[in-house]
């Protein structure tokens, strides 16, 4: 009888609560969320390839074309990547330029 008393308190020994305290949960929280916040800005700055772009805007003169541009102010680019990104950076639907446009060149990629 008294091994089985012994074996029933050694039990509710073993057994702790574990106190819930909301203040350290809320803290634990907020750093996780700052943490995961800080992250994803920095992979989504590294994951395009277009972060700190310079521009040079250029005005379209009559004859010119996209490619035209693209091989003037990006040498030793893939120009379909150029022209790509030039009608990106400007908002275009299509390749058609016009005498007295503005658009925007990058510089560096």
């Amino acid at each position: 009888m008294n091994t089985a008393n012994t074996k029933t308190r050694v039990s509710k020994e073993k057994k702790k609560k574990i106190k819930f305290n909301p203040f350290k949960f809320t803290k634990m929280l907020c750093l996780t969320l700052v943490l995961l916040a800080a992250m994803s800005l920095f992979f989504k700055s590294t994951a395009s390839g277009f972060t700190g772009v310079e521009y040079q805007e250029v005005v379209v003169r009559h004859g010119d074309t996209l490619w035209e541009i693209s091989k003037d102010y990006c040498v030793n680019e893939n120009i379909q990547k150029v022209v790509y990104e030039i009608r990106k950076i400007n908002n275009m639907k299509h390749s058609d330029i016009y005498p007295g446009q503005k658009i925007k060149i990058p510089l560096n990629f």
